[in-house]
């Protein structure tokens, strides 16, 4: 099979220079044919031009035939055989015209044998493909002119002779080099296009397995995120009323388990999605010093309880304002935090350490620990994916392996590295530099106190999952809230049309009708009747991208499941106030 795909390669050599060829047949043809006319038979020199144009036209047709063809093993033949025939033809032609219209004058012989040795050297790329073609064609179109010119007999025909005889043996030999090289190029073209389909194909599939691995995700992070929603809300609800101590610690451990498993998926979801290139930094204004202080009392809590020291060395001089993505930046102190906290043992501490260059309008940030170290062998080894220090380190301190390995891809968006240095028993140094824009305004304090009674608002909850219903209803009449419930898209649209509400929170994986689509009804019948109420997102979809493409599709917010108070709370005072 590979074979005749080189075959058909070859034969489209040979027709895809065809053009060419018959420009210069037809243009040498009417220069001879207005040359001549006078100088050798009228008769002979006009059948002559006829048979030319003749052939001329049916080489035309051949081409166009061909052109419309898929060539196969079945037609391969024929089209071979005809072009074949033509250009013999087409050749013998040629050589006929020595004995029929050859003048007599020698100049006028010389110009014949220059033309003809013109087009015959044109001929040797374009036959190159197929070196028995033009074989055939130079014997035919230029011996029948050195036999012609031998027979004359004078000085200058025997010389005309000899040339002939010599053109045509060097021809020859030229021809063989460049048919090598010709068929050579045409070989390594189509294995170079076969390596092009074959990482095309690779391309598709990979895309493909892609696509296929990042719906797997979403779902899987859905269906994980939907049982731990109601783990971590009735925890949450459990904690408030129970005053035994020993049952509050089981619960707090319950509820720290879960927050840890929910880290783990956030972790396996966030590679996924930078190695699959569908992550994109979003760059919003904050205050770094409320942000990064905020870093030290989410850990403060866990320090305290293992008894290492935290150190707060975030300078005094940071700007008031700066652009860049801080969600991110949070993402990738709380991992590296984390793992100095977990590798540091009782009685030693770990340090933040954040400064800002005005100069290069960048902030440094390090991490120092007192913890177990890293050996230099494996300090490459820790920031790939799934790995580990060593093998130990895994049964000892637990965890993924995914911490570094995300802070490390994370950087790379910011066009950052981590630089680590580390010594085996004394402890690890993790910084790294990012680029920032400063603004040149304060922000407003989002930490004020706003008025969080919510008595008299009314909102409507599509969800189908009877046990995150019990949890949602729980939450929001612990906050005043009326709350009406539907089970699925079809149902939250009927309850929509018939009552007033302040809000409404939508599941998006729901049965009957979706919540993309209610939500898409719901929006049609608001701006129908004047209506102007907010529909959030409610879900387990919380894969990276997932809040842009919602706001994208319509809703007006986004929250996802496990359910965090917090953000509950902000975007009902976003709405509410």
């Amino acid at each position: 099979m590979v074979n005749f795909e080189i075959e058909v390669k070859k034969l489209d050599y040979l027709y895809e220079n065809l053009p060419s060829g018959l420009v210069g047949i037809f243009t040498l043809s009417l220069i001879i044919y207005f040359t001549f006319n006078g100088l050798v038979d009228s008769i002979n020199l006009n059948i002559w031009f006829f048979f030319n144009i003749f052939l001329l036209v049916l080489r035309i047709l051949l081409l166009v035939s061909y052109k419309k063809t898929k060539i196969t093993i079945n037609n391969y033949s024929k089209y071979y055989f005809i072009f074949f025939i033509l250009t013999t033809i087409t050749a013998f032609l040629w050589g006929v015209s020595a004995f029929i219209i050859l003048p007599n004058e020698v100049e006028y012989q010389m110009i014949i044998i220059l033309l003809l040795a013109g087009l015959i050297s044109g001929s040797v790329i374009s036959l190159a493909s197929k070196i028995e073609i033009f074989q055939v064609y130079i014997i035919l179109g230029m011996l029948p002119f050195s036999y012609i010119f031998y027979i004359i007999g004078t000085n200058a025909s025997l010389v005309f002779s000899s040339s002939i005889l010599l053109y045509i043996f060097i021809l020859f030999i030229l021809s063989k080099k460049i048919s090598y090289s010709v068929n050579n190029n045409i070989i390594l073209a189509y294995h170079n296009q076969s390596l092009i389909n074959q990482l095309e194909k690779k391309v598709k599939e990979a895309n493909i397995a892609n696509k296929a691995k990042s719906d797997f995700l979403s779902i899987m992070s859905h269906e994980i995120r939907t049982p731990l929603n109601a783990i971590m809300g009735f925890v949450q609800v459990l904690l408030k009323g129970e005053d035994d101590l020993k049952k509050r610690e089981y619960l707090t451990t319950i509820n720290k388990s879960s927050k840890v498993l929910t880290n783990i998926i956030n972790d396996i979801l966030d590679i996924t999605k930078i190695e699959s290139g569908n992550f994109q930094l979003e760059e919003i204004e904050f205050s770094p010093k409320d942000e990064f202080n905020s870093q030290i009392l989410l850990f403060e809590q866990n320090s305290i309880e293992k008894g290492v020291k935290l150190v707060n060395s975030i300078s005094c001089e940071l700007p008031n304002v700066i652009k860049s993505d801080i969600l991110r930046i949070k993402q990738i102190l709380s991992n590296i935090l984390s793992n100095a906290l977990k590798f540091t043992p009782t009685g030693k501490s770990v340090e933040l350490i954040i400064n800002f260059d005005e100069i290069k309008s960048s902030l440094y940030f390090e991490v120092k620990d007192e913890g177990i170290g890293i050996s230099k062998e494996n300090i490459t080894n820790i920031t790939k994916a799934f790995t580990q220090a060593d093998s130990s380190t895994a049964r000892n301190y637990g965890g993924t392996g995914l911490g570094l390995s995300i802070v490390t891809k994370l950087l790379n968006l910011f066009d950052s590295k981590l630089n680590i240095e580390s010594e085996l028993g004394v402890g690890s140094s993790f910084s790294f530099e990012l680029k920032v824009i400063t603004v040149d305004k304060n922000l407003e304090d989002t930490n004020t106190s706003i008025e969080t009674n919510f008595k008299g608002k009314s909102i409507l909850v599509a969800e189908d999952n009877m046990t995150n219903q019990m949890l949602i209803k729980l939450l929001l009449e612990d906050m005043d809230i009326d709350i009406t419930i539907a089970n699925d898209g079809i149902e939250a649209e009927n309850i929509f049309k018939k009552s007033m509400f302040d809000m409404v929170l939508m599941d998006i994986n729901m049965p009957n009708k979706n919540g993309i689509d209610a939500m898409l009804d719901i929006k049609e019948f608001s701006k129908t009747n004047n209506i102007n109420i907010p529909i959030v997102a409610l879900t387990a979809n919380a894969v990276s991208g997932d809040k842009q493409k919602y706001i994208d599709k319509g809703f007006d917010d986004y929250l996802t499941k496990p359910i965090d108070n917090h953000e509950l709370v902000k975007v009902f005072k976003k709405y509410f106030y």
